[in-house]
């Protein structure tokens, strides 16, 4: 006896509360979910497994158009075709590159340590990986090398970021079913025989830094006016921090009373939480600030913007943002008789040594506000802080 069709009414739709599957017959049920939402879903076996597909929210398809809807994907089934597996080649058939990768940064970027790096996936992308629009099963070698071959020699260093991100994003799109085949963005076995590796291309350059011995003019030339990224580069070379630890800093980190700034361990390079005693100088740009916005809300190259662009933008200079850190490591060495487990810890630098890591656990803060307070009245700066008004 064949089972009942057209069980369901629209008042039924409408009405009905009770949590669960209501059947309107061959396959097509009504859910409702926990907090009231009506959804239609169609229930069917393919090759012995049983399968469930969504065929809309009951506020957007009506019973008529839910009844077709199951029709249509039960001719697929008659036809020998999964409906699943059919929608999901019908979607991947229309995805573009711009499609995959919006999608595999979206599920990836909670992850990530700060919005900062989900701008960077995306900006680099758009100026250097494959066309947004291309369908991307289309992409192949010859479309990689396309966007690789201009910036290997001349970029390498952001022509491996942006061939890993190009990698990452395919194989992405790959496990959703919008391609299949081989990665032709994989390095190893494959772009390895096309591309010279990049040790080979240009070898690593250090981070160029300023003498320390300039730092102090260069901090008063900072404070000649007030400007939000002269406001960040001192608090960054003032606490002997990273760009990205310094314009992804939020107040939550800081402890104003104790003078402690700590960076929790997933925005740290290293991955452990470190804790940065702030000196009076460094108090007194952040006390005057907004605390309805984060510090140093900034572009993670605005500082280096100020540094190198040549006047009236910038300062013109051959140096880097994290090139200070080496001027305050070089400072340290050669100006005082600091420990070097003290410095290194300033720096939030890994130490090798068990010995000197053991000594983390002491009282190792109180000795670097020492070595960080030495530095401000090396730089030229009161106990009392510098006087500075921001905006």
């Amino acid at each position: 006896m064949a089972r009942p069709i057209h069980r369901l009414s629209a008042r039924a739709v409408q009405t009905l509360t009770k949590q669960g599957y209501h059947p309107d017959g061959a396959g097509l049920y009504l859910l409702v979910g926990p907090t009231g939402a009506k959804s239609w879903v169609l229930r069917y076996q393919k090759a012995g497994r049983r399968r469930e597909m969504g065929l809309g929210s009951t506020s957007l398809v009506s019973l008529a158009e839910a009844r077709q809807a199951a029709v249509a994907q039960r001719r697929l089934l008659v036809a020998g075709e999964d409906p699943i597996s059919a929608r999901r080649a019908s979607r991947a058939a229309g995805a573009t590159f711009g499609d995959a990768a919006d999608a595999y940064i979206e599920s990836h970027k909670a992850g990530w340590k700060n919005e900062a790096q989900a701008a960077q996936w995306t900006q680099s992308l758009k100026d250097y990986g494959p066309a947004r629009s291309v369908p991307v099963a289309e992409i192949d070698t010859a479309m990689v090398m396309t966007c690789l071959r201009p910036i290997w020699e001349k970029k390498t260093v952001t022509a491996g970021r942006v061939r890993g991100r190009i990698e990452r994003v395919l194989d992405w799109a790959r496990v959703h079913g919008m391609r299949d085949g081989e990665n032709p963005a994989r390095w190893r076995g494959h772009l390895d025989h096309l591309l010279p590796k990049p040790s080979k291309v240009r070898k690593e350059k250090h981070h160029a830094a300023m003498p320390y011995a300039d730092v102090p003019a260069f901090m008063a030339t900072l404070a000649e006016r007030d400007a939000r990224s002269r406001r960040a580069l001192r608090f960054t070379i003032l606490t002997a921090a990273r760009t990205d630890e310094v314009v992804g800093a939020d107040w939550s980190e800081f402890d104003l009373e104790a003078r402690v700034w700590t960076i929790p361990a997933g925005r740290m390079k290293g991955g452990r939480e470190h804790s940065v005693p702030l000196t009076a100088a460094a108090m007194a740009i952040l006390e005057p600030l907004s605390r309805k916005e984060p510090p140093f809300k900034l572009s993670e190259n605005a500082m280096l913007f100020l540094v190198q662009k040549p006047a009236p933008k910038g300062l013109g200079l051959p140096f880097t943002v994290h090139g200070f850190r080496s001027s305050f490591r070089d400072w340290a060495a050669e100006e005082t008789e600091t420990p070097n487990e003290v410095v290194e810890m300033a720096l939030a630098h890994a130490i090798r040594n068990k010995a000197e890591a053991a000594y983390r656990r002491g009282a190792l803060l109180d000795r670097r506000r020492v070595l960080m307070e030495d530095w401000q009245a090396y730089l030229g700066l009161a106990q009392s802080g510098d006087e500075s008004n921001p905006e």
